[in-house]
């Protein structure tokens, strides 16, 4: 289980088997059932997850009940609340399976740990942590974009989503409505088609 991380951590730094080793130690697995939570908004994040297989979401309730969808997290991508683990408030999100799902999960102190014994995984994370970044700051400007620029971007960069989440939680990604998405993959297959 633990070689999906070490793989993708060689992606971005080199570690010793000694190192290997250490971070191994630090990691457990865990199996999630769909909808079963890995965190509660009120609940303060202690944990990061590693999804090894499955796929999580990140979500916060508003009014009315809505949800609404901050990330999707599968396979060799991260997730937590990092805000809520930095600061120790509670976090104003929830974060649950969407599908039955094997994840490795550390511990913040662990994590700490980690960063000071094994120099490269502060490294690793800086990297990992600056795309997530960057691809936030994207998110927040294309959702000020309308609605058709962003299903055709969803499309272009992750048209494999409608693969794995349904069509109410893609349209809560994207901050639109289910049957304004509807209207949109209409409209998307009439101009493949030629549609007039």
């Amino acid at each position: 289980m633990h070689t999906t991380l070490l793989a993708h951590i060689d992606q971005h730094v080199s570690l010793s088997d000694q190192e290997k080793e250490l971070v191994c130690t630090a990691m457990a697995t865990k199996k999630v059932r769909r909808r079963q939570y890995l965190l509660q908004e009120g609940a303060v994040c202690q944990h990061d997850y590693f999804v090894l297989d499955g796929c999580l979401r990140q979500y916060e309730v508003g009014e009315n009940e809505k949800e609404n969808i901050v990330q999707f997290a599968f396979e060799n991508w991260w997730m937590s609340d990092w805000f809520s683990m930095l600061s120790g408030t509670p976090s104003v999100y929830n974060i649950d399976a969407l599908e039955d799902s094997t994840v490795l999960v550390i511990e913040k102190e662990a994590l700490n740990q980690l960063f000071i014994a094994v120099p490269a995984m502060d490294i690793y994370f800086r990297n990992i942590l600056l795309q997530a970044y960057a691809w936030l700051q994207r998110r927040t400007l294309y959702l000020q974009k309308p609605a058709e620029e962003r299903y055709a971007s969803l499309v272009k960069h992750y048209s494999w989503f409608e693969q794995r989440v349904s069509q109410q939680h893609i349209a809560s990604f994207l901050g639109i409505t289910r049957e304004t998405l509807s209207r949109l993959k209409a409209q998307q297959i009439k101009s493949s088609r030629g549609d007039q």
